[in-house]
């Protein structure tokens, strides 16, 4: 154990064990962090030197979330929306299989996203499931591949459908202040109405800061961009077109339940560039996430 007091961090594919009275190590985002649930007021002050570097991460988030306001059209009216995500993300190794495959990493998502439709009542705006195989590269490092399929609910009672094969590399890390997570994807996309190939890239900066007062509480915040690559003729209201396609930001609260289960609820700002002569959307979203951590 380190003279602080707090326990060293484990590698992200080989434990999920409590490390001794009153530290519990947590999966965050693929990687092991260790809570102190010990309520102490010598680790609630930090020198400035140490907190210089996680204050930038910080910073950097929130300018990746205002970037899409830069330009003067941005402040120009825009179509808003209430929404509610719902999502479930399990993820683990297969060390229960055998321990020689404990690089070897799955992953299983599932959302429904509901919009305000009339009434202020909800419903269903689109759907997905994300399954993914992934390796360890370090204990921070990991590379994935995976599928997704997509229903997309249109307002006359249709839905088109979209596949998508994915891959991603992921960073988690500590900070003085808490876990950083980078991941960055690339999507390649078909949709049921066109022929074309859509190539989308998106970039994830997250951020979680324990709350010494509260124990295993996170406040979270995260920043994703999203660029498509190209253009597509995919029909109206669901093309896709080369430049900036959204940005979503998110500010919430973490809680974790035990070392395999932990939930993160929160409001998402969601900005989409629709680039046509039509408003530039904003949706306003109730996010809640609940992750399971599976690791042998």
């Amino acid at each position: 154990m380190a003279k602080n007091g707090c326990a060293k961090v484990p590698p992200i594919i080989f434990s999920n064990a409590a490390d001794g009275a009153g530290y519990v190590s947590a999966m965050v985002d693929g990687l092991y962090l260790t809570m102190n649930t010990q309520m102490t007021s010598r680790h609630s002050i930090m020198p400035a030197r140490r907190l210089f570097p996680a204050l930038c991460l910080v910073i950097a988030i929130v300018a990746c979330s205002l970037m899409p306001f830069a330009s003067p059209t941005a402040w120009a009216e825009l179509q808003s929306d209430t929404q509610v995500w719902g999502a479930v993300l399990a993820r683990g190794n297969f060390g229960y299989v055998s321990p020689d495959l404990k690089r070897w990493l799955w992953w299983m998502e599932g959302q429904a996203r509901y919009r305000d439709c009339c009434n202020s009542e909800f419903t269903l705006n689109q759907s997905l499931i994300r399954p993914g195989l992934g390796y360890a590269l370090t204990d921070q490092s990991t590379v994935w591949l995976g599928y997704a399929h997509v229903w997309n609910e249109l307002t006359d009672h249709t839905d088109i459908q979209e596949d998508r094969v994915w891959e991603q590399y992921m960073w988690s890390g500590k900070t003085p202040l808490g876990a950083f997570t980078s991941r960055s994807r690339l999507e390649q996309r078909w949709q049921a109405n066109g022929s074309d190939t859509g190539s989308r890239f998106r970039q994830y900066f997250k951020f979680s800061w324990p709350i010494s007062f509260l124990p295993g509480t996170d406040f979270v915040v995260w920043d994703e961009v999203f660029v498509n690559l190209y253009d597509t003729d995919w029909g109206p209201g669901l093309q896709s077109h080369q430049g900036l396609d959204q940005n979503r930001g998110f500010v919430g609260f973490g809680y974790r339940f035990s070392p395999e289960i932990k939930t993160e609820i929160g409001y998402m700002n969601q900005y989409i560039q629709t680039h046509t002569a039509t408003y530039d959307r904003m949706n306003h979203i109730i996010s809640a996430w609940l992750f399971f951590d599976l690791y042998k």
